[in-house]
């Protein structure tokens, strides 16, 4: 029995029911609810609607109740249950009702009159990606369009707002209220005449009224290219290669679109869709307006630059990842935009590469050549793949690390008054060629500051004045045509020891704090040849004074030294350090270290600690630990070597 308006309740089993949860009872209200709406209709239960439009009581058997707002209701009707002294417990729990950010209350499910749309081909849109007509990148979304797909139901098309698409549905004026009042309509309306549905008005507009309602958004959206193009311009460009878009609107949009391409043109709409990240913020929320969490592309742009927040962003979003927006990561960008900028400048400082000098290419341009040759061949995969992150990756990856931090800095030495002719050449000319070729690779990334640096470095002009964007691509094939590939094989490998081995020279220089030391000199002992323009570019990259290669040096003891690719590298520290000030300042670095490792295994020695702190704190202190216990070793090594 109801309580508050005294009815009979009539009692039925179904399976929808959840009998571990509360009193295993559920209460069935149709006209507020989809679930219950289903069981209403598989048991043909009374549907009452017991709220008006605007969030009111309509229920005229409780007077008290009727006309009230529904969250006054729901208080009073509280207070009646609890004086009839049918109130027996309240309990808290956390529920599943819809709410509103934009109202900021629960969404309440009502029962309401609509236009609905039975979905056209969805068989042609599912076995078009189950079957690889339309691909998805990546991959794993199309089990999630498989499964809508399978569990479609009818599109309620139609909106109650003011602006959109109108529906096209007329009513007969003198029918328009019965049937606008109608529980729902069928095709009988149609039929009779009391309705006219079409993309013209009627002929006779005074008999007829419009319905008020506008289609849904998505609506007007899947119908997007058959009412923006003409089919002279449909003919060009439909169907298309790709779609670009979120895999938020998986559902609304790119299914939908599909459907229509094969309800419409009888073809798939397009080829490829390719889902975007979602930029979320630091915690987390997907970037909206209603939330305010979205900055200003503007403001972005105008302290990073356009080309620097597209590189940044596509550095960080790899595909289909959710990314955590950081303003700090789009710094990169611009970083990077500064880099090549100042490494074009410094090409332009050197002036023109024609000299009539025949140039004499050395390990270090072939091998840079060759890594071009390879990027080449990189960014065409990840474009075919669809992988702009690693796109991102390669690009910066060259241009930074192999091109500025090493073959730039090996090269300086060309450059210099009185450098060989021939050498100077040769790296002038491979300078051209990187950057002619490296630009044109990442133009589609950074559009505007490669076609600025295009033109100053006088590319345009040797291309018949055309800008970088008409340009085609520059092909690799061309690049080390002619040069034998065992020559090619040693160029890079002699190039890569020779980056190793300064870095390893570099390291050697720190520990004893002879970073910015210009006269350190190398001993290079190796029984083997090593041609005097690697050891030339290795004191360059080691900023030493020389590299000096002895196949029988005979080390002091104490002297420094480093196995690297070239042969074993000796640091001779006379002259340069005061040895027993070393040994002291090793001394006390050694005596902090000892303390901070009993600190530090005193704590993971301690049960307490280890059984009640987190894990991540507790691995954290052993990361800790193993750290100073590594410091501690190579400091002893170099106190030994010293002693």
């Amino acid at each position: 029995m109801r309580p508050l308006n005294p009815t009979p309740i009539p009692i039925i089993g179904d399976e929808y029911v959840e009998i571990e949860f509360g009193t295993g009872a559920l209460k069935i209200t149709p006209a507020h609810d989809k679930a219950d709406f289903e069981i209403g209709r598989k048991f043909n239960l009374e549907i009452i609607d017991i709220l008006t439009p605007d969030g009111h009581i309509n229920c005229p058997e409780v007077p008290e109740l009727h006309g009230m707002d529904r969250f006054d209701a729901r208080r009073k009707s509280v207070e009646m249950l609890e004086a009839s002294g049918l109130m027996v417990n309240i309990e808290d729990y956390d529920n599943k009702v819809g709410f509103s950010e934009r109202a900021n209350v629960p969404i309440e499910p009502r029962l309401s009159m609509q236009w609905f749309l039975k979905y056209p081909c969805v068989k042609e849109a599912a076995d078009a990606v189950a079957e690889g007509d339309i691909t998805f990148r990546p991959a794993r979304w199309a089990k999630t369009y498989a499964h809508w797909l399978e569990n479609i139901q009818d599109w309620c098309i139609s909106r109650q707002l003011w602006w959109g698409h109108r529906i096209p549905v007329w009513y007969r004026k003198d029918k328009a209220e019965e049937l606008k009042n109608a529980p729902a309509l069928d095709a009988s309306a149609l039929e009779q005449g009391f309705l006219y549905v079409g993309t013209e008005p009627p002929q006779d507009p005074d008999n007829w009224i419009q319905d008020n309602d506008v289609m849904d958004t998505w609506f007007s959206s899947w119908l997007w290219p058959f009412s923006t193009m003409d089919e002279e311009t449909r003919a060009k460009f439909y169907p298309t290669t790709d779609l670009v878009t979120g895999p938020d609107i998986i559902f609304f949009w790119v299914a939908r679109m599909i459907m229509a391409g094969y309800r419409f043109q009888h073809n798939k709409p397009f080829s490829n869709v390719f889902f975007t990240s979602i930029i979320r913020d630091k915690i987390g929320r997907k970037m909206s307006k209603s939330l305010g969490n979205s900055p200003d592309p503007l403001d972005l742009i105008a302290n990073y630059g356009a080309d620097g927040l597209r590189f940044g962003l596509m550095r960080i979003a790899p595909t289909g990842t959710d990314v955590r927006f950081d303003e700090n990561q789009i710094s990169e960008g611009r970083n990077f935009a500064n880099k090549l900028y100042n490494a074009t400048r410094f090409r332009l400082m050197q002036g023109d590469a024609r000299g009539g000098t025949a140039p004499h290419y050395s390990s270090v341009h072939i091998s840079i050549i060759s890594k071009l040759k390879q990027l080449h061949a990189d960014v065409e995969k990840a474009l075919a793949d669809y992988e702009f992150n690693a796109l991102i990756q390669t690009l910066y990856q060259f241009f930074w690390n192999e091109y500025c931090d090493r073959f730039l800095e090996a090269v300086k030495g060309d450059l210099k008054d009185g450098a060989d002719p021939a050498a100077r050449a040769a790296t002038l000319t491979t300078m051209d060629t990187v950057l002619r070729h490296y630009l044109a690779l990442l133009h589609p990334v950074m559009p505007h500051i490669t076609e600025e640096l295009w033109a100053s470095l006088g590319f345009a002009e040797g291309n018949g004045g055309l800008p970088l964007m008409r340009t085609p691509l520059p092909s690799a094939e061309n690049l080390l045509a002619g040069l034998d590939e065992s020559r090619i094989t040693l160029a890079n490998t002699q190039a890569a020891a020779l980056y190793e081995t300064a870095n390893k020279a570099r390291n050697l220089k720190a520990e004893y704090d002879l970073s910015n030391n210009k006269n350190v000199s190398f001993i290079l002992k190796t029984p083997h040849d090593v041609p005097q323009d690697l050891l030339s570019r290795l004191a360059i990259l080691a900023n030493a004074k020389s590299v000096i290669r002895d196949a029988a040096y005979s080390s002091p003891k104490g002297t420094p030294a480093t196995l690297t690719p070239l042969g074993e590298l000796f640091l001779p520290l006379e002259g340069l350090i005061d040895v027993e000030a070393e040994k002291e300042r090793l001394g006390r670095e050694l005596d902090k270290i000892a303390r901070e490792i009993a600190k530090s295994a005193a704590k993971l020695g301690n049960a307490g600690f280890v059984e009640r702190a987190p894990a991540e704190v507790v691995n954290q202190e052993k990361a800790r630990l193993a750290d100073w216990e590594a410091k501690q070793s190579q400091l002893k090594g170099m106190l030994d070597s010293l002693s």
